[in-house]
């Protein structure tokens, strides 16, 4: 998420929502000496609105998953927001609004909250952001708990060639690809398997499609024509997100390209760079 540097939604740095919102080691201490119901409700001002720039960069969830178990403060209000009527309205982005607070379940399912592992399997069951929800389970949950997911999951795309079409896209930009192997290799429910591995064919053939006409580096690209490409992708002219993110990929490839000759002008970008 974007804060705007002059009109943003943070608290003064001396405020204890302040330090919480920023991440300060010391938040954790002032939380700790707080009244309860004070710094319960400052915890849960960061955890379902999210305070950070660029949820991609700032790690937080760690952070705020620890005080939450130190606090013994429940998942009613991660509950109530991650079902809220809000959750069903379209939205380019709806990592923003509850990535936060799934992340945050994720690591109270790993330190045992068997409620917080339920919580996520309802929400990717039946959220928005389930693809997620579905990635933090597939770290922490058992192959039996995933399994059931699997038909939810499916029902989400219609048994069309556009459906099939979405299907395989969310197959193959999924973060964590165990659910799928899972689903695809499920005896219990043969028609599910068979259309998944209709989709990997089809993702296997379509991704050599791509390799063959791709528009990225190929070889004979220069450094230069690598920092060109990567600086396309994070072209930024309305103060939005990065349309693409091109960074590893860049990297990757001017591992392969750059020469000692090249020093000075990997600097220059590494210096200038975004």
């Amino acid at each position: 998420m974007f804060v705007d540097s002059v009109d943003s939604d943070i608290a003064p740095s001396g405020t204890l929502l302040g330090l919480l919102q920023r991440g300060r080691g010391d938040g954790t201490l002032h939380a700790l000496a707080a009244p309860r119901v004070e710094a319960l409700s400052a915890l849960r001002q960061c955890m379902l609105n999210d305070p950070r720039r660029d949820w991609q960069v700032e790690n937080r969830s760690l952070y705020y998953a620890r005080l939450h178990t130190e606090l013994d403060a429940g998942l009613d209000q991660i509950e109530a927001h991650l079902f809220h009527p809000d959750d069903l309205l379209p939205a380019d982005r709806p990592e923003e609004r509850t990535g936060l607070a799934l992340s945050v379940l994720g690591h109270l399912a790993s330190y045992g909250d068997h409620e917080a592992l339920l919580l996520l399997r309802r929400y990717a069951a039946t959220g928005a952001n389930w693809q997620w929800a579905l990635d933090e389970l597939a770290v922490r949950d058992e192959d039996a708990g995933l399994r059931t997911l699997g038909p939810a999951v499916m029902a989400r795309f219609p048994l069309t060639a556009e459906g099939d079409a979405e299907l395989a896209e969310a197959a193959r930009n999924a973060f964590e690809p165990r659910p799928w192997r899972l689903w695809a290799e499920d005896p219990a429910r043969p028609d599910q398997a068979k259309r998944l591995h209709r989709m990997q064919e089809r993702g296997s053939f379509d991704r050599w499609q791509r390799q063959l006409s791709t528009p990225g580096p190929r070889p004979g690209w220069s450094v230069r024509e690598v920092l060109a490409w990567a600086a396309e992708g994070s072209v930024n002219t309305l103060g939005e997100a990065p349309t693409a993110h091109r960074e590893a990929a860049a990297a990757r490839c001017l591992a392969a390209v750059a020469g000692p000759d090249d020093r000075g002008q990997l600097l220059a970008a590494a210096s200038g760079g975004p």
